[in-house]
Protein backbone atom coordinates (compact mmCIF):
# COMPACT_ATOMS: atom_id res chain seq x y z
CA UNK A 1 0.00 0.00 0.00
CA UNK A 2 2.67 2.62 1.11
CA UNK A 3 4.55 1.87 -2.24
CA UNK A 4 1.64 2.43 -4.54
CA UNK A 5 0.85 6.01 -2.26
CA UNK A 6 4.86 6.36 -3.14
CA UNK A 7 4.36 6.04 -7.03
CA UNK A 8 1.19 7.96 -6.97
CA UNK A 9 3.01 10.94 -5.13
CA UNK A 10 6.15 10.87 -7.23
CA UNK A 11 4.43 12.90 -10.37
CA UNK A 12 3.37 15.52 -7.70
CA UNK A 13 6.77 15.37 -5.76
CA UNK A 14 8.48 15.95 -9.53
CA UNK A 15 5.56 18.54 -10.32
CA UNK A 16 6.70 20.97 -7.54
CA UNK A 17 10.13 20.62 -6.93
CA UNK A 18 11.26 20.65 -10.78
CA UNK A 19 13.73 17.69 -9.37
CA UNK A 20 13.71 14.45 -11.87
CA UNK A 21 15.76 10.99 -11.06
CA UNK A 22 17.98 9.93 -13.60
CA UNK A 23 19.40 7.08 -12.15
CA UNK A 24 21.63 5.19 -9.17
CA UNK A 25 24.82 4.12 -8.66
CA UNK A 26 26.42 1.24 -6.79
CA UNK A 27 26.93 2.72 -4.02
CA UNK A 28 23.01 4.13 -3.58
CA UNK A 29 23.38 7.31 -4.49
CA UNK A 30 20.78 8.94 -6.57
CA UNK A 31 21.46 11.61 -9.40
CA UNK A 32 18.63 14.08 -10.07
CA UNK A 33 18.20 16.75 -12.33
CA UNK A 34 16.34 20.71 -11.73
CA UNK A 35 14.45 21.03 -14.87
CA UNK A 36 15.33 24.58 -16.35
CA UNK A 37 13.17 27.67 -15.56
CA UNK A 38 13.15 31.05 -17.14
CA UNK A 39 15.61 32.42 -14.64
CA UNK A 40 18.35 29.30 -14.67
CA UNK A 41 19.38 26.24 -16.25
CA UNK A 42 18.92 23.12 -15.43
CA UNK A 43 21.05 22.09 -12.47
CA UNK A 44 22.48 18.45 -12.04
CA UNK A 45 22.95 17.61 -8.58
CA UNK A 46 23.86 13.75 -6.38
CA UNK A 47 21.77 13.06 -3.19
CA UNK A 48 24.53 10.82 -1.20
CA UNK A 49 23.12 7.80 0.66
CA UNK A 50 22.92 8.65 3.79
CA UNK A 51 23.38 12.57 3.40
CA UNK A 52 27.19 12.29 3.64
CA UNK A 53 29.43 13.61 0.88
CA UNK A 54 31.91 10.80 -0.22
CA UNK A 55 34.07 12.13 -3.11
CA UNK A 56 35.16 8.47 -3.56
CA UNK A 57 31.97 7.49 -3.69
CA UNK A 58 31.19 8.93 -7.30
CA UNK A 59 31.78 6.67 -10.14
CA UNK A 60 33.97 8.70 -12.57
CA UNK A 61 31.18 8.81 -15.76
CA UNK A 62 28.15 10.27 -13.03
CA UNK A 63 31.20 13.28 -12.29
CA UNK A 64 31.71 13.65 -15.86
CA UNK A 65 27.82 13.62 -15.92
CA UNK A 66 27.67 16.19 -13.06
CA UNK A 67 29.99 18.41 -14.44
CA UNK A 68 28.47 18.64 -17.92
CA UNK A 69 31.63 17.20 -19.79
CA UNK A 70 28.89 14.41 -21.22
CA UNK A 71 25.22 14.59 -22.07
CA UNK A 72 24.04 11.77 -21.40
CA UNK A 73 23.43 10.08 -17.68
CA UNK A 74 25.80 6.93 -18.26
CA UNK A 75 24.24 3.16 -18.19
CA UNK A 76 25.11 0.28 -15.97
CA UNK A 77 27.02 -1.18 -18.92
CA UNK A 78 28.92 1.81 -19.64
CA UNK A 79 30.11 1.99 -16.45
CA UNK A 80 31.03 -1.80 -16.20
CA UNK A 81 33.26 -1.51 -19.46
CA UNK A 82 34.75 1.70 -17.52
CA UNK A 83 35.55 -0.15 -14.82
CA UNK A 84 36.81 -3.66 -16.74
CA UNK A 85 38.97 -1.04 -18.77
CA UNK A 86 40.55 0.89 -15.64
CA UNK A 87 41.25 -2.70 -13.90
CA UNK A 88 43.20 -3.58 -16.94
CA UNK A 89 45.15 -0.46 -17.29
CA UNK A 90 45.86 -1.17 -13.54
CA UNK A 91 47.31 -4.31 -14.09
CA UNK A 92 49.29 -3.21 -17.08
CA UNK A 93 50.70 -0.80 -14.98
CA UNK A 94 52.01 -3.15 -12.55
CA UNK A 95 53.41 -5.16 -15.34
CA UNK A 96 55.68 -2.03 -16.69
CA UNK A 97 56.74 -1.34 -13.54
CA UNK A 98 57.90 -4.76 -12.90
CA UNK A 99 59.50 -5.06 -16.04
CA UNK A 100 61.02 -1.58 -15.25
CA UNK A 101 62.85 -2.25 -11.93
CA UNK A 102 64.16 -5.33 -13.40
CA UNK A 103 65.62 -3.43 -16.07
CA UNK A 104 66.96 -0.78 -13.95
CA UNK A 105 68.62 -3.39 -11.65
CA UNK A 106 70.37 -4.64 -14.86
CA UNK A 107 71.23 -1.47 -15.65
CA UNK A 108 72.67 -0.88 -12.29
CA UNK A 109 74.64 -4.00 -12.31
CA UNK A 110 76.18 -3.28 -15.58
CA UNK A 111 77.21 -0.19 -14.65
CA UNK A 112 78.56 -1.17 -11.81
CA UNK A 113 80.51 -3.93 -13.61
CA UNK A 114 81.80 -1.50 -15.88
CA UNK A 115 83.26 1.15 -13.19
CA UNK A 116 84.75 -2.14 -11.83
CA UNK A 117 86.33 -2.89 -14.95
CA UNK A 118 87.49 0.70 -15.85
CA UNK A 119 89.56 0.81 -12.17
CA UNK A 120 91.21 -2.44 -13.10
CA UNK A 121 89.15 -4.14 -10.07
CA UNK A 122 87.72 -6.56 -12.61
CA UNK A 123 88.44 -9.47 -9.97
CA UNK A 124 84.73 -8.89 -8.03
CA UNK A 125 82.89 -11.15 -8.35
CA UNK A 126 79.35 -10.36 -8.63
CA UNK A 127 77.91 -13.42 -6.74
CA UNK A 128 80.21 -12.44 -3.98
CA UNK A 129 78.50 -9.36 -3.89
CA UNK A 130 75.30 -10.18 -3.66
CA UNK A 131 76.63 -12.80 -1.14
CA UNK A 132 77.73 -10.15 0.84
CA UNK A 133 74.67 -7.85 0.55
CA UNK A 134 72.93 -11.02 1.89
CA UNK A 135 75.08 -11.50 5.00
CA UNK A 136 74.91 -7.51 5.93
CA UNK A 137 71.19 -7.91 6.10
CA UNK A 138 71.40 -10.97 7.80
CA UNK A 139 73.33 -8.91 10.63
CA UNK A 140 70.75 -5.92 10.47
CA UNK A 141 67.83 -8.17 11.12
CA UNK A 142 69.59 -9.90 14.30
CA UNK A 143 69.83 -6.85 15.69
CA UNK A 144 72.84 -5.62 14.83
CA UNK A 145 71.85 -2.36 14.17
CA UNK A 146 74.24 -1.44 11.30
CA UNK A 147 76.46 -4.30 11.44
CA UNK A 148 79.15 -3.42 14.12
CA UNK A 149 77.24 -5.35 17.18
CA UNK A 150 77.66 -2.16 19.28
CA UNK A 151 81.01 -1.43 18.83
CA UNK A 152 80.65 1.84 16.20
CA UNK A 153 82.65 4.71 17.22
CA UNK A 154 82.02 7.90 15.65
CA UNK A 155 84.68 10.50 15.23
CA UNK A 156 85.02 13.68 15.17
CA UNK A 157 83.94 15.73 11.98
CA UNK A 158 84.50 19.30 10.95
CA UNK A 159 83.10 20.91 7.48
CA UNK A 160 86.15 22.33 5.62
Amino acid sequence: MFKRIQSLMRPIQKHFSGKTLVGTDKYGNRYVIFEPTKDSPPRRMVDFKGGVYEPDQIHKLWSMWLSHTRDDPPTQEEMEVYDREMDDLAERVKEVEAEDAKKRMQEQLERHISEDTKTNNADINIAGMFEAINKEGEKSSQGGGGGGGGKFQPKGWTPK
